[in-house]
């Protein structure tokens, strides 16, 4: 892939920023959701990749974000602490907030079974070292059942002017969504979601973020959306995104996790995953369909459709089998 000429004229403003003005080629990275990025190589340096964020994204959450990178890198994590330049390790232009990340080595692992219990291991230490970060809640971001904040950034005062939106093109589709609101605020109530108390959770431990060199972990890649929530909302996401429904999957992870959790998950948390699934899913596709407002595209409307028309009443039918499955792998197959 080469780089768009509309870009290139921006990311040559934001390397000079950087002190970086002989770069000696420029690749975009694909893979970012909402941010985008580009692979530098500078002479005498070495791979660098250069991050603009997403126009939600304010100078202090990306502060936030920063400052969490430096403490994990501090602790030995694989990382990717943000480059500070003259003017800080986040620079902004009439072209958006831009940051500078050193490159991380490695592939993402097969999708099997060993890399679920790996990647469950891998959240359970993270946790550990997470719960000295003695910050308080990133800016912009809430607890999963508070979705009127990071709303907020997208222009809508909360869910329900949201809906209203929403409905102004598919009353049917944002009826159905009101719906399944109240259901998954109703269920995490229920199960005493409100008593946990909040960690710092990555919320990103999925997909191609996590590297690997053989067996080694050399990458842990995007916390863009970290923030702080009761661990259990980190386990429900990477699961619905990394296992969707399939039972040893779902069993892989959770073994992993509870094997290296300090503390173990309690008979609380450990039925609350399921749960955690649908409202991981519900809270992506309220974000979705918040970006899509100012920045709408084809891919985007789809999978919103698919996640209202398909992903989550598959995900609430199978919450049953989901819930015994974690039970079991957390060891509390009598709950």
């Amino acid at each position: 892939m080469t780089v768009s000429p509309a870009d290139r004229p921006a990311i040559d403003e934001a390397l000079r920023a950087f002190g970086i003005s002989d770069a000696s080629s420029i690749e975009p990275l694909s893979g970012g959701a909402a941010n985008e990025h580009w692979r530098v190589e500078v002479p005498g340096v070495g791979s660098r990749v250069l991050r603009r964020y997403h126009q939600r994204q304010t100078q202090a959450s990306v502060a936030y974000e920063h400052r969490l990178l430096q403490f994990l890198h501090e602790r030995g994590w694989p990382v990717a602490p943000a480059i500070v330049a003259s003017g800080g390790s986040q620079l902004e232009t009439d072209s958006g907030r831009w940051a500078l990340f050193p490159f991380r080595t490695g592939e993402p692992p097969e999708p099997d079974q060993r890399t679920m219990q790996r990647k469950g291991a891998l959240l359970a230490l993270l946790h550990a070292d997470l719960r000295d970060w003695t910050e308080g809640q990133r800016p912009g971001f809430g607890r999963i059942t508070d979705l009127d904040t990071p709303l907020r950034l997208d222009g809508f005062a909360d869910f329900h002017a949201l809906v209203a939106w929403f409905a102004l093109t598919d009353p049917e589709r944002a009826a159905r969504l009101e719906d399944m609101h109240d259901l998954v605020v109703a269920l995490l109530d229920q199960l005493d979601y409100g008593s946990l108390p909040d960690d710092v959770v990555y919320f990103e431990c999925l997909g191609n973020n996590i590297l690997f060199e053989g067996n080694d972990v050399t990458g842990l890649l995007d916390f863009d959306l970290a923030h702080r929530d009761a661990r259990v909302v980190d386990i429900g996401r990477s699961l619905v995104v990394d296992a969707w429904m399939d039972g040893w999957q779902v069993h892989a992870f959770i073994a992993g996790y509870q094997a290296h959790a300090e503390p173990q998950l309690t008979p609380v948390e450990a039925k609350l995953v399921a749960p955690m699934m649908l409202a991981a899913e519900f809270w992506t596709t309220c974000i979705a369909l918040a970006i899509s407002d100012r920045h709408p595209a084809d891919w985007l409307t789809q999978s919103i459709r698919d996640a209202i028309d398909e992903r989550l009443p598959k995900l609430e039918a199978a919450q049953v089998e989901l819930a015994r499955v974690v039970k079991a792998a957390a060891g509390y197959p009598r709950l």
